[in-house]
């Protein structure tokens, strides 16, 4: 059951909706609970229990660094480092599913083809893996939950319901957008009724989204699907046509994907954070992820990018902190040097802009017809 598809739109989402209003307020956040298992277990079924346990380590570990911070006499800076070793042990217990489950493969047989150049004659035959859905994304918004609770940005959640609510909610669950814990978790556990208004508007977000995904991208598929097929007889400037085709067909998927899900959230009175501003606006690679996939941007600039030490000391390690950004960037989106690759690719563009420019804001300000085809070119060829 995707978001495009008919049964969510005509079916499950209206079924949804007409539950969630008919129950008295205290009971909708159960109706909600309950609509984020049936969608999680249409792709997954009794891989749930990845979600499930998820959650538990989410809620418990957000709890037991809360009750260390209460430990005043222990004095401060030992509070301070037994909260550090609880937040370690959340994040690496949160990051070793989702690496065993999404990346064995990739770092065995990255490893068994290395040892081949070698001489040696390993062979590789891949585990298979159930993967649950969305587990990309409820993984960062776990980190999140945990890192802004260490900080003392918020207050560990005693109500589970209201922990599980926000890292499984049936819009975001597959796509994203990565919300923190202040931004939706109390909208979705408040049950307030649902508004013409949102509805109103709510559907006309999920009609363009729609619109963007089945009219647009869908019939950039068949172009890119041929071309891409038949590369190795097809003349160059076809091909430049094909990665422009196919940029706009992944635009226009995504950010369609984004405009259901969000509109879905809107019916509900629940504001999901945008992902895309405008990105082929942009006059440079910097820019171009202020405006691209920017709830993704904004989770690793907060939780990677400064706490590695931004660019608070000196060029050179602003310059690396961006590098281990983007690498991981390219990782978080798939198990392949593809993505590896497209990572840096974005990495060092961002890193030459950080030298040739003082202020990325700046950046092609003078030269914008340039800047624009610069920055498509970055953008077409990763």
């Amino acid at each position: 059951m995707a978001y495009h598809m008919l049964v969510y739109v005509v079916a499950f989402l209206p079924a949804t909706i007409l539950l969630y209003q008919l129950v008295p307020q205290k009971f909708r956040y159960i109706v909600l609970l309950c609509a984020n298992c049936i969608f999680f277990c249409s792709f997954s079924k009794g891989l749930i229990i990845y979600l499930i346990a998820a959650i538990l380590v989410a809620y418990f570990f957000a709890r037991w660094i809360e009750k260390i911070g209460e430990k005043k006499s222990d004095g401060q800076k030992a509070v301070t480092k037994a909260k550090r070793k609880v937040l370690a042990l959340g994040i690496v217990l949160n990051l070793l599913v989702l690496v065993v489950l999404k990346y064995t493969n990739f770092f065995a047989k990255s490893f068994i083809d290395l040892t081949n150049v070698f001489g040696s004659k390993w062979k590789f035959a891949p585990i298979r893996f159930l993967v649950p859905i969305g587990i990309s994304f409820y993984t960062l918004e776990i980190i999140s939950y945990l890192t802004d609770v260490y900080r003392g940005t918020i207050k560990a959640e005693h109500n589970f319901a209201k922990v599980a609510l926000y890292l499984s909610f049936f819009p975001q669950t597959m796509e994203g957008p990565i919300a923190r814990f202040s931004e939706t978790a109390d909208d979705l556990y408040a049950g307030r009724g649902i508004t013409f208004n949102n509805l109103k508007f709510g559907y006309q977000r999920i009609a363009w989204g729609l619109f963007k995904k089945m009219v647009v991208a869908d019939r950039f598929y068949y172009m890119v699907s041929y071309i891409f097929s038949n590369y190795q007889k097809l003349d160059g400037s076809i091909m430049l046509v094909g990665a422009m085709a196919y940029t706009a067909q992944l635009y226009m998927e995504f950010s369609g994907g984004m405009d259901i899900i969000i509109g879905s959230g809107q019916i509900f009175g629940i504001t999901l954070p945008e992902n895309f501003r405008q990105p082929f606006a942009s006059k440079n690679a910097s820019e171009f992820w202020r405006r691209w996939h920017m709830s993704l941007t904004s989770w690793f600039r907060e939780y990677l990018y400064i706490p590695l030490g931004g660019n608070r000391r000196g060029p050179g390690r602003k310059i690396l902190n961006t590098m281990i950004v983007f690498i991981c960037t390219g990782i978080w989106h798939g198990a392949n040097f593809t993505f590896l690759i497209w990572g840096i690719l974005h990495g060092v563009f961002m890193c030459i802009e950080t030298i040739v420019t003082k202020d990325k804001k700046d950046a092609g300000k003078h030269f914008n017809a340039l800047a624009y085809i610069y920055t498509m070119l970055v953008v077409i060829i990763g």
